[in-house]
């Protein structure tokens, strides 16, 4: 009997002194890092098949991994849905988030909605496209103004060696701060040529084609710019089918592959490749530095380059014309 009595107690014992020590570790043990809050990044478009947005969300998906800061994706399914990207941004705004990133499809129109996000303590970060404020935090881009006046540039340089002729600009939302960026770089690099005009394409690539049939039906058209992927592959295609390679030259802007294999075989003279992975790392990057208490900058520009056939494998391009495609 004395036994057992004195192996109920050890017993007792063990237990308390296990209970105390537990209750110890828990209240010397410091917490972990607190789980940040979800970010949410509305862009132009998250339907329409581009490898430029592919190329920025696995930027984001990079940043959000490395600096753990979880991001939520939204947008329209098409970059012309401008009314649906105000809609999915009120909405947004009425979720009260830390931060939104915002790829702005106007430049006018998304203005208002920023200003009131910025009035309800709401910081945002625009990302690709900017808004008519200077409320935001950060604008993380190419600076696209320059790189319209590499594509302009390239356009004269390819014209001097070519027979003489007009020059048309294909552009892809009228509103859009990337379009009127590039357009105004491009007609300064062009100052002295014949500019025909700026024709919309709203991000169609059919659309794209049928300006270009019009287009290569005019004798005097020598030259064609076209501002985004979506524009380049749309005049690319009627160029091809038109076998007009010879007679308008060509220069574009992206790098997705189609737009590479127009460029090996000629059709494409030349292209303004960005930094959209850079982008899209960069956006969730300065997202963590300010909801983390640090200084960020005003604008981070992730550069661009121009691509041509005689370029295009050299070693240092490879990288950026051939992105990091991450393992899902």
């Amino acid at each position: 009997m004395r036994n057992w009595l004195v192996w109920l107690l050890s017993l007792g014992a063990a237990v308390a002194l296990f209970l105390v020590l537990t209750l110890f570790y828990q209240q010397s043990t410091p917490e972990g890092p607190p789980s940040l809050p979800t970010v949410p990044v509305v862009l132009k478009s998250t339907g329409q098949p581009m490898d430029f947005w592919d190329a920025v969300s696995q930027g984001m998906r990079q940043a959000s991994r490395e600096f753990g800061l979880p991001v939520e994706t939204t947008g329209p399914p098409h970059e012309r849905d401008i009314e649906q990207q105000l809609s999915i941004v009120e909405e947004v705004i009425a979720g009260q988030p830390p931060l939104i990133i915002l790829a702005a499809s106007d430049y006018n129109r998304l203005a208002e909605p920023v200003s009131r996000a910025v009035s309800l303590g709401i910081p945002v970060i625009t990302l690709d496209s900017g808004v008519n404020s200077d409320e935001p935090i950060s604008f993380v881009a190419t600076d696209n103004v320059e790189a319209g006046r590499k594509a302009g540039a390239e356009m004269v340089r390819l014209m001097a060696e070519h027979a003489p002729g007009a020059v048309a600009i294909v552009s892809h939302i009228r509103e859009t701060a990337t379009a009127i960026e590039r357009e105004a770089g491009v007609r300064e690099a062009l100052s002295g040529l014949d500019i025909a005009g700026t024709w919309f394409c709203d991000v169609n690539r059919e659309k794209a084609y049928a300006i270009t049939r019009d287009l290569l039906n005019q004798p005097e058209i020598g030259g064609i710019v076209a501002l985004n992927e979506v524009a380049t592959l749309g005049v690319a295609d009627a160029v091809r089918d038109a076998a007009a390679q010879d007679r308008v030259i060509v220069v574009g802007f992206d790098n997705s592959v189609e737009e590479l294999t127009y460029l090996e075989q000629g059709i494409i003279k030349a292209t303004v490749v960005q930094r959209p992975f850079d982008m899209g790392y960069f956006a969730v990057k300065t997202a963590y530095e300010y909801l983390s208490g640090e200084t960020v900058n005003a604008r981070i520009y992730t550069g661009s380059l121009l691509v041509t056939v005689e370029n295009m494998f050299d070693p240092g391009y490879q990288e950026i014309l051939f992105p990091f495609n991450e393992a899902e």
